[in-house]
């Protein structure tokens, strides 16, 4: 499955990736284990054979990294660094370090699914690799795989002031990001960018916590929109036209989705149907700010 997904480049409705739905699923597993160290060995057990069955299998062995990318995160846990006990701090490290050595042993292999590249940029963010080390895995990534999404999207993990960065490292990678693949989507990295960074990051702070260019987005939309008029993407880019309090595009992208609006989008019962009375003009509606 992986093989053809890679070969063909396939994507979702949204433009997603199969690929990188495929390695959600695949490594999903892992995410259920938390601290259980007999099903932790269990499922290391069932990748060896992997492996030493298909010794040449990039989708095997870039597994293999996220299964000890995965068991460090579960040591550590998922919430801020003040919340992880000092004792989980060293494993967690030591694992990330097995993966990237482990990664960097079966480049040859494994480089041939752009994944490789992805698996690394999350370590280079969790071990703070300087910026100059990480542009060049970023530029040796982009060349080989200008179109793969999630390269650039995991970069702006890196760039946001979470792990260290800055609204204007974002804003500069999202530029940068855009003009290496405007001839294949236009503006559409630009928008699909800010929206990944809105995601992890900023959430409905995103038009008063970054420097987005909302003219810029906008036509990322509409390139977006060209190519994947899916539901859930018409829904997203309604309400990022509500909170930047565009009427106009608001309106129009609003006539577009069919349907009850995706609850997971909207957040809230109403607040689809808020930004469309403010966007007609309604008198009796305010900008529904959340």
């Amino acid at each position: 499955m992986a093989n053809e997904q890679r070969d063909s480049g396939s994507r979702t409705s949204s433009g997603v990736w199969d690929l990188t739905t495929f390695y959600l699923g695949i490594s999903s597993r892992f995410c259920c284990l938390k601290k259980d160290e007999k099903a932790w060995k269990q499922a290391e057990l069932s990748l060896k054979k992997w492996e030493a069955a298909y010794p040449r299998s990039s989708t095997a062995q870039l597994v293999h990294a996220k299964f000890l990318i995965s068991r460090g995160w579960r040591i550590r846990g998922e919430g801020y660094s003040n919340t992880v006990r000092d004792e989980d701090w060293k494993p967690f490290l030591e694992y990330m370090e097995k993966a990237r050595v482990y990664l960097e042993k079966h480049k040859k292999t494994a480089s041939a699914d752009p994944h490789w590249y992805e698996l690394m940029e999350m370590i280079a963010r969790v071990q703070s690799w300087p910026e100059h080390r990480f542009q060049a895995l970023i530029s040796e990534a982009s060349t080989r795989y200008p179109l793969f999404y999630q390269l650039y999207f995991a970069a702006i993990d890196y760039y946001v002031p979470k792990w260290g960065g800055s609204a204007e490292a974002v804003e500069a990678f999202a530029r940068q990001a855009m003009e290496k693949t405007k001839a294949q989507e236009g503006f559409g990295m630009y928008a699909r960018i800010y929206w990944y960074a809105a995601q992890t990051q900023y959430y409905d702070e995103l038009f008063s916590d970054t420097l987005v260019d909302w003219p810029t987005m906008k036509l990322g939309i509409d390139d977006v929109l060209e190519k994947y008029p899916d539901q859930w993407n018409i829904n997203n880019f309604t309400k990022f036209a509500c909170m930047a309090q565009d009427k106009e595009k608001t309106a129009s992208l609003a006539d577009r989705i069919t349907g009850p609006a995706i609850l997971e989008v909207w957040g809230q019962p109403g607040y689809l149907a808020q930004c469309k009375r403010w966007a007609n003009g309604d008198p009796n509606t305010t900008w529904p700010s959340r």
